[in-house]
């Protein structure tokens, strides 16, 4: 409770400077990142929608997502923009009726190279007739083409990639849940080490426990009348699905031990290491309840170890309305840094690893509380945005509620500086929309990272990156023989100029979206030599004595 009553002074204390604190950093030279909104310049024209404008039922204020995924394997990011629905097409969906051809429930804008982007999403066979909620990449069935994942509120949707530039609905016959559910984030990860990529989905609400019928029930919100929940309403049971190998899937959801866990609301969920032990984990971000930790035991079973780790709730002991997922190594140090965006007038959790595996949350230290309580937010992730060597914090925000003075909000950028991180971007200066899905990626490959974002309702965002110096980087596409094709749970240790740093191959986290699957190193005013060690999921160390520098280089796995 002391601690609880000092972090909520200082943040308070901070708040009072905070804006003071935005406008030197804007003006600080030195901190300059920059960012150009082009989409529709570049061809990216989208009409998000999230039902309708007054957000009258919960599933209308929690948006979706985009992913980044290189579909036809010529070295360029392409764009996946997955689309919500309305609430008369949920209702019919609820109640059992298949749903209807829907045109524009997903889009897929496909890189052309001169910064502009085609829309193929008719003639890449792909479609979304539910409300679609996450976006995900991966190549489950290592055939070398990466597939979509399309989570929703309806049934989730697997699109196996024929190599053709075409995809086929295949969510049903490799073995995912044809039953109506209410899904949100996903993540792939090799938890048993076969080569295979198994599969987690996250579940939110028990979507029948929710009242569909006029008038909406209203609970109110400091004076607001806002629609109910997650509070009050029944949670769902995330799936963990085996890879078979065979292009199929089995639900262990029980078997492994993670159904044990209980109900939550859960969003965002991510694959890594997280206890260092050679394994691989499994965090899930929950809306209103204590976050999972599920530590994998090695024996195809997990033990939910939240609370035990540090991470289950924020510093003041309180369970947090948890969207999305940052996690990283932006200090360096060899161990994993957990943000978690949250609720409007809350700040963000940031949790540092210790030497022993725990986690503290640290966000006061680090310049997070007060930099973040300003904010609702969603979609977040680390990245070198002016390839200094440390990683940089980005946030796509949007209040739920559309009477709130705060329900346009903006995209913002805090700098890393030494493990301090110091606002010094935000778009737009004057918010005029409320955003939810977003991913980090370069597109144009040129070394600096550019942020898809995915608003409410209307049109998305591609801010690409103009930071201007003359800091050197290095990008790495890992790519697996005996392991996973995409090498996800791969870790590189890279060195140069007497700097080392420490980066996972994953997949899962920010909020209902996917990242750039590359790895991507700032190198500061260091030109080289460069040193890299991969430890593959296989257990095969990988030693690279010359990485190029400038430029994005494909390391196989030695066979």
């Amino acid at each position: 409770m002391v601690k609880m009553k000092l972090l909520h002074a200082a943040v308070v204390a901070a708040l009072a400077v905070f804006p003071a604190l935005a406008i030197l950093s804007l003006a600080d030279g030195s901190a300059a990142i920059e960012f150009t909104e082009g989409a529709a310049a570049a061809g990216i024209r989208a009409q998000v929608r999230c039902g309708g404008p007054e957000k009258r039922w919960i599933p209308e204020a929690n948006g979706s997502g985009a992913a980044w995924l290189d579909y036809d394997n010529d070295g360029l990011m392409d764009l996946l923009i997955v689309n919500g629905s309305g609430m008369d097409e949920l209702r019919r969906v609820v109640a059992g009726q298949p749903p209807a051809p829907a045109k524009n429930g997903v889009y897929l804008f496909h890189n052309l190279g001169n910064g502009k982007f085609e829309d193929v999403t008719e003639r890449a066979g792909l479609a979304n007739a539910y409300w679609g909620t996450g976006a995900n990449a991966a190549d489950y069935n290592n055939d070398g083409y990466t597939d979509i994942l399309i989570t929703t509120i309806g049934v989730d949707l697997l699109y196996k990639n024929n190599g053709n530039g075409t995809f086929t609905e295949v969510g049903g016959a490799a073995g995912l849940s044809r039953d109506v559910e209410w899904h949100t984030g996903s993540a792939f990860g090799d938890f048993d080490g076969d080569g295979n990529l198994d599969l987690y989905i996250a579940s939110y609400i028990d979507i029948r426990s929710i009242s569909l019928k006029d008038p909406a029930p209203v609970c109110p919100y400091k004076g607001i009348a806002g629609f109910c929940g997650p509070i009050g309403m029944k949670g769902g049971h995330g799936i963990l699905y085996h890879n078979n190998g065979n292009g199929t899937f089995t639900d262990v959801t029980k078997k492994s031990g993670i159904a044990q866990a209980g109900l939550s609301h859960g969003f965002a969920a991510v694959f890594d290491d997280f206890n260092q032990d050679g394994k691989v984990d499994l965090f899930v971000a929950n809306d209103s309840d204590p976050n999972f930790l599920f530590l994998n035991q090695g024996n195809g079973t997990f033990k939910e170890s939240g609370m035990e780790r540090g991470v289950a709730v924020n510093g003041d002991g309180s369970a947090q309305s948890n969207m999305g997922i940052a996690i990283g190594d932006p200090d360096n140090r060899g161990r994993l840094t957990i943000l978690i965006t949250t609720f409007f007038d809350d700040y963000f959790p940031l949790f540092r690893q210790d030497k022993s595996g725990f986690f503290d949350d640290q966000a006061l230290e680090a310049g997070i509380a007060p930099a973040t309580k300003p904010f609702l937010g969603w979609a977040c992730g680390f990245a070198d945005f002016d390839n200094d060597g440390q990683r940089d914090l980005w946030l796509a925000n949007g209040h739920v509620y559309p009477q709130s003075p705060h329900y346009f909000q903006p995209f913002v950028v805090l700098r890393n500086q030494g493990g301090k991180f110091v606002p010094v971007f935000r778009y737009p200066t004057t918010p005029d929309n409320s955003y939810r899905g977003g991913c980090a990626g370069d597109f144009d490959n040129d070394g600096r990272i550019d942020v898809a974002v995915v608003p409410i309702a209307g049109q998305p965002l591609l801010l690409r990156n103009t930071t201007a110096n003359a800091n050197s980087w290095v990008g790495l596409l890992l790519r697996g023989t005996r392991s996973n094709r995409d090498g996800v749970g791969a870790k590189v240790e890279l060195s140069a100029c007497g700097r080392t740093q420490f980066e996972t191959v994953r997949n899962g986290g920010s909020y209902l979206s996917r990242n750039d699957p590359r790895l991507h190193f700032g190198l500061g005013a260091c030109a080289g030599p460069v040193h890299a060690t991969i430890k593959w999921p296989s257990g095969m160390l990988q030693v690279l004595s010359e990485v190029p520098v400038n430029r994005y280089s494909t390391i196989e796995e030695p066979r």
